[in-house]
């Protein structure tokens, strides 16, 4: 390490440049990141937008404990000293890849979901197909049937990580606000929302529960097998508030 400033003659440095762009002080007796000086490194969002796709990635096909650093980094293409530049820790770069991974999810609710050219019925069945083609598109890439990303981080390190926890509960809380509206516009008004809400809960367990069957017997085709049973939940008691079919 290059020594950037020292107390005294004699003394510990109390900043080093550890990387370029990437200086770290003392404090007290640690050592912390100081992203307010030292040189530019080019390009950083480019390399911080890599590195959280790629533990999008890596954390959805392993897990968390079994993802370090340097794996991170070499799957995003960037220098070890880019990550401490953008991160305090692989934890807050988990809750950076949640969130990039609901974005990309969140496409799928939106092209199934949002497609009020279909009825309600066959998106939701289309919603399952999707996730189903995901699950394949990405077996066929790694070899890996990979589950639900936000269930396989919540059970890995909910109950030890309260913010992975806290966001995997977000995330989920968003899925069933757009099961929730579904149900609305298939012709549900007429059910209180404490029905609504317990219907689109459901449904979601339906999802989550076919994505950790698909992911233990290597199999996306048991999503796609599991649509017909959201669609029965949707029904309700009364099959007229949703006709089922694809």
């Amino acid at each position: 390490m290059i020594a950037a400033m020292a107390e005294g003659l004699g003394e510990r440095p109390i900043r080093e440049l550890v990387a370029p762009g990437l200086i770290r002080r003392r404090q007290g007796p640690n050592w912390v990141a100081d992203r307010s000086t030292g040189m530019a490194m080019g390009r950083p969002s480019d390399a911080k937008e890599k590195l959280i796709a790629a533990a999008a990635d890596e954390l959805w096909r392993r897990s968390y404990g079994s993802v370090g650093v340097g794996t991170l980094c070499t799957a995003a293409g960037v220098k070890r000293g880019s990550f401490y530049y953008f991160f305090e820790s692989k934890d807050e770069l988990v809750l950076a890849a949640l969130e990039h991974a609901w974005e990309r999810m969140r496409q799928r609710f939106d092209a199934t979901l949002g497609d009020t050219r279909t009825p309600p019925s066959s998106r939701l069945s289309r919603l399952f197909e999707s996730i189903a083609a995901l699950h394949e598109e990405f077996r066929d890439e790694s070899g890996v049937v990979p589950g639900c990303p936000f269930g396989n981080l919540g059970v890995e390190l909910g109950a030890i990580h309260p913010p992975v926890q806290e966001q995997v509960a977000s995330i989920f809380a968003q899925a069933r606000g757009y099961l929730v509206a579904l149900l609305r516009e298939a012709g549900a008004n007429g059910t209180d929302a404490q029905e609504l809400e317990r219907r689109a809960e459901q449904i979601l367990a339906c999802l989550q529960g076919a994505q950790v069957l698909a992911k233990t017997q290597a199999d996306p085709d048991v999503i796609r097998r599991m649509a017909p049973v959201a669609v029965g939940v949707a029904c309700g008691p009364d099959e007229s508030v949703v006709k089922t079919g694809a």
